[in-house]
């Protein structure tokens, strides 16, 4: 028993000393967006704001246009999220349900595809969509949505330990496919539509490369990127501007998580994916 007790309290020491690692820097970051004293010059370490002030915030504001990043970002995500879980779905009852030839033949080619590393596919994309002049334009970041693979997968897992008398029963009443789709399959699969939203969500609003190549023009960049640009672009000495765009940049998927923690670390478990 002491053993045991030894070794829990050795895990929780070990636990939060990894934890305190981890969130001081956010802390400090949090505490330098606030001190009016971070402008010019990196001030000593302190978790509370030397000079409190909204002046980096403001300041912010007014040096990068954040709010239009905002709006693409969350135009992008509510679009992209909405076609991969839509389309997964579909897919994972076309593989799950359907019979049609060469069945096992696409998913296990579909399951090649998923070993491909992104960065080898870049470049052929990149002409690609060069060359259907889509550059400079969110196409190149929407029309990928159409086949998410994971999604397919995940969703073919779910709706497989669906019974089939359910589906059954609708094509006894003369229904097809589409009607067993929606009247059976979706209103049964919201917890795998759920993990697939979350993982999507995660994903498009942190998504950095891909946007980066494709996307020239400022004004219709993922926040992501110009919250990069800005601080590439701007003196080492504006601090806390910089800590400032990165802690609202940060807020709305922190909130997202923060009400949708269960769901989030259900689907990381289910998925086996994190993102």
């Amino acid at each position: 028993m002491k053993r045991a007790k030894i070794q829990k309290i050795m895990i929780t020491l070990v636990l939060l000393a990894i934890f305190i690692i981890v969130i001081t820097p956010l802390l400090w970051a949090i505490s330098m967006s606030f001190d009016r004293s971070a402008t010019t010059s990196l001030p000593p370490f302190s978790l509370w704001p030397h000079k409190p002030s909204m002046f980096n915030y403001t300041a912010s504001f007014k040096m990068i246009n954040l709010m239009q990043y905002f709006k693409n970002t969350v135009i992008i995500v509510a679009i992209n999220t909405t076609l991969a879980v839509l389309f997964s779905m579909m897919c994972g009852f076309a593989f799950a349900k359907l019979k049609f030839v060469g069945k096992k033949f696409w998913f296990i080619f579909m399951l090649a595809v998923m070993m491909v590393p992104f960065e080898s596919r870049l470049v052929p994309l990149y002409l690609q969509y060069r060359n259907w002049k889509l550059l400079n334009t969110w196409w190149p970041l929407i029309l990928g949505q159409f086949a998410y693979v994971y999604g397919t997968f995940f969703a073919r897992s779910y709706i497989g330990s669906i019974p089939d008398s359910l589906a059954e029963s609708v094509y006894i009443d003369g229904g097809s496919e589409w009607r067993v789709f929606w009247s059976v399959i979706v209103p049964l699969s919201k917890p795998i539509m759920s993990t697939l939203a979350i993982l999507q969500i995660i994903s498009n609003w942190n998504a950095y490369l891909w946007p980066l190549v494709v996307i020239k023009d400022y004004s219709k960049q993922m926040i992501s990127v110009g919250v990069a640009m800005f601080n590439a672009q701007q003196e080492s000495f504006y601090y806390g501007p910089r800590m400032a765009v990165s802690v609202m940049s940060a807020i709305p998927l922190t909130i997202l998580y923060l009400i949708l923690q269960k769901h989030i670390v259900a689907s990381i478990a289910v998925s086996g994916i994190k993102q």
